[in-house]
């Protein structure tokens, strides 16, 4: 494999950056606009098979594979993948400025990378669109929170694939009711139903580092993994890519524990037609996981708001916002008033809340 190179315009030597909308690679110098020929990415599991995480900075994943150049945060500790000519970056974490004499090189190559598609001048419509339908926002909001600086950043993903199977144990019941008289008669009787079930799961993304939030990474959701490419540096022109620090092994229960649930509520689904109740008792269930090292497109910013910060992601790919919302009490007890249809008094008793709750 060849050398990780400066990636400069042929035909004015200035930088180039990786577009999204157009998908291509550009000069903003000379207008130039170049191909990124696709490349299929590495297939699960076979480069991970026997590998020693417990060193991951001793063993090469790829012996004859180019040096990625590596930039550690001296605040946060965070390990961020960089275009070999990016001359200053700004941790995509925690916000301070990275220190490239620091610089460390790693061989951890991932298997694939998902392009960005949004560019980041439309967040903001993005984001007033996932703003619209909260009724429960502080009054004001729109007008007051401002948008902090937006980071383009890759995020590590291991995409597991694989099969789970083995035995589910429900308990259930059913009931009939007969009349005597006065008196009606309820018998119910109770069953153990021990089901044998097997699932096969492709493309289940559980995020590698300890620095984001799980959940707010799962509810970015769904990624379109047919868009994935073979891991190519100019890909990260323009942002820049975390590298992962949690082994499959750390983080494999999480993609584990969905593939569990999924099996047991479809198993519970074609079990209880017949019976009053079904429940979930225990299961012995064994599964066989592969492995990808991806790379997703995420966008992370603030939104300041009455001098608090709200931590937001938006999905690169799909233009998807996650992120929690302040929430005003005041307009939330309204709100619910109305819902329920209490209008008359509503007044008096917003006031007694209001004076109840101290603000």
């Amino acid at each position: 494999m060849s050398p990780v190179s400066e990636q400069k315009c042929p035909n004015c030597g200035g930088a180039t950056r990786f577009d999204p909308a157009r998908g291509k690679y550009v000069c903003d110098f000379c207008g130039t606009v170049f191909a990124i020929a696709p490349q299929k990415p590495a297939d699960a599991g076979s480069q991970w098979e026997g590998f020693d995480f417990s060193k991951l900075t001793e063993q090469a994943l790829h012996p004859d594979a180019a040096d990625l150049p590596v930039c550690r945060c001296v605040s946060c500790g965070a390990e961020v993948i960089t275009p070999p000519e990016q001359a200053a970056l700004t941790c995509p974490y925690c916000g301070n400025n990275l220190v490239l004499t620091d610089r460390i090189t790693g061989k951890l190559r991932p298997d694939g990378i998902l392009p960005f598609r949004i560019q980041s001048q439309d967040l903001p419509a993005a984001v007033n669109r996932f703003y619209r339908d909260k009724k429960l926002l502080p009054k004001g909001f729109f007008s007051a929170a401002t948008m902090g600086r937006v980071t383009g950043v890759y995020i590590p993903f291991w995409v597991f694939r694989g099969r789970i199977g083995g035995i589910i144990r429900f308990r259930a019941t059913t009931s009939s009711s007969s009349r005597k008289g006065d008196y009606v008669y309820t018998t119910t009787k109770y069953y153990q139903l021990d089901r044998e079930a097997g699932l096969a799961f492709e493309d289940i993304p559980v995020d590698a580092s300890m620095k984001v939030d799980d959940k707010l990474m799962d509810s970015l959701e769904p990624f379109d993994m047919t868009q994935v490419q073979g891991f190519d540096t100019r890909y990260l022109a323009g942002f820049t890519a975390d590298r992962f620090d949690q082994s499959p092994d750390d983080i494999a229960s999480r993609a584990k524990v969905r593939m569990q649930n999924s099996i047991t509520d479809i198993t519970r689904a074609n079990t209880g037609r017949g019976y009053s109740s079904v429940r979930y008792a225990s299961s012995q269930l064994r599964s066989d996981l592969q492995v990808q090292y991806l790379l997703f497109p995420v966008y992370l910013f603030d939104i300041m708001h009455e001098r608090k910060s709200y931590h937001f992601a938006v999905n690169g790919q799909t233009g998807k916002v996650v992120g929690k919302l302040p929430l005003s009490t005041e307009t939330s007890i309204w709100y619910f008033l109305k819902r329920a249809g209490v209008v008359s008094g509503a007044l008096i008793l917003l006031s007694f809340a209001r004076y109840m709750l101290g603000f």
